[in-house]
């Protein structure tokens, strides 16, 4: 009996950690805040609720769903090292912004900045140029796979010939956005970001057992009654416009996505999808909310990008769990 209820109190303490990091993170950066002072003092009131609470809540939400996109992609591809931007998500994203960027494109549109608009945009369009590749032939993964690498080698190019034809200050924004960061964000980035997320956790939850099924292979899951064409088309569609969504926001923030899902099948082993994405959504969400935390206060009175630290310790994080995984590893 206690072996039957471990997976559930695991994903119970990490709840509690996932918590305490949006209650305590907020009090951290270039200012530290006391919970008596956010009573007493107007102005650090308002730097808790209007600047670093949102920007929490929005670091938590972003991610937990890179945590996911990257479990949903793993198990879709059945590839350990498959990620929310395999498919070039980000890299078409990235080149939207960039556009936006050079072509001075400033102010917004009903509260946006159009170099989010921008970005978004650049995201659709790689998932369309994708499918207009793939679907002429065969949906497989490995066409899938093949025509994101090509999608991402391509925006890649363009963004660095952009890049190298701006100007200076042009080039240190294309360079700054590409960092990825938190920062900056509101609360209607909040319910930008927000709407696209709860969109794409209530189409997937309903749909976690056809992923123990991919796991099984094609023609496994195909005797099972699993769609494999319409229920690959689903998840990829649905979770490349989530990444989108996070990125066109944040910006492209890595190994989120395959340092979580790995970190919790190394904890709990076995486990199906459905307590796997949680345990993944709480995992990166608080991962990202203590790295944002740590960006904004190591360097002071400047800010780090959270892109930068993500690398910086997701790289070695991972590493360690590729040692200690070993042959344990999803395939």
């Amino acid at each position: 009996m206690i072996t039957s209820n471990k997976p559930v109190l695991i994903v119970a303490l990490f709840a509690f950690i996932a918590c305490a990091a949006v209650v305590i993170c907020p009090l951290y950066g270039i200012v530290m805040i006391s919970p008596v002072s956010i009573l007493s003092n107007e102005e650090l009131r308002y730097i808790f609720l209007t600047i670093r609470l949102p920007r929490t809540v929005v670091a938590m939400l972003a991610g937990g769903s890179l945590a996911v996109a990257g479990m949903v992609f793993q198990a879709i591809f059945r590839n350990p090292l498959a990620d929310p931007y395999t498919l070039g998500v980000s890299s078409g994203a990235s080149l939207g912004a960039a556009i936006c960027i050079t072509a001075g494109i400033g102010g917004s549109l009903f509260g946006l900045p159009f170099v989010i608009i921008g970005a978004f945009s650049g995201a659709l369009c790689s998932v369309f140029l994708i499918y207009s590749f793939a679907l002429s032939r065969d949906t497989n993964s490995s066409t899938l796979l093949l025509a994101g690498v090509i999608v991402a080698t391509l925006c890649s190019g363009l963004i660095m010939f952009i890049h190298f034809t701006a100007g200076l200050h042009q080039s240190f924004q294309i360079v700054r956005w590409l960092m990825g960061s938190v920062d900056g964000v509101n609360y209607q980035l909040l319910i930008t970001i927000g709407i696209p997320l709860a969109i794409f956790f209530a189409v997937i939850i309903p749909l976690m057992p056809q992923l123990d099924q991919f796991l099984t292979g094609d023609s496994i899951a195909h005797s099972r009654g699993v769609n494999l064409r319409a229920s690959r088309i689903l998840f990829i569609t649905i979770t490349a416009l989530a990444v989108g969504a996070i990125v066109a926001v944040c910006g492209p923030i890595g190994f989120i996505g395959i340092i979580a899902p790995h970190a919790c099948r190394l904890v709990i082993p076995g486990v199906r999808h459905r307590l796997l994405m949680v345990c993944s959504f709480l995992t990166g969400g608080t991962f990202l909310v203590i790295t944002d935390t740590f960006a904004r206060s190591i360097a002071p009175p400047s800010e780090i990008p959270v892109g930068i630290i993500t690398a910086v310790v997701g790289g070695p994080i991972f590493l360690l769990l590729l040692f200690h995984r070993k042959s344990r590893l999803l395939v």
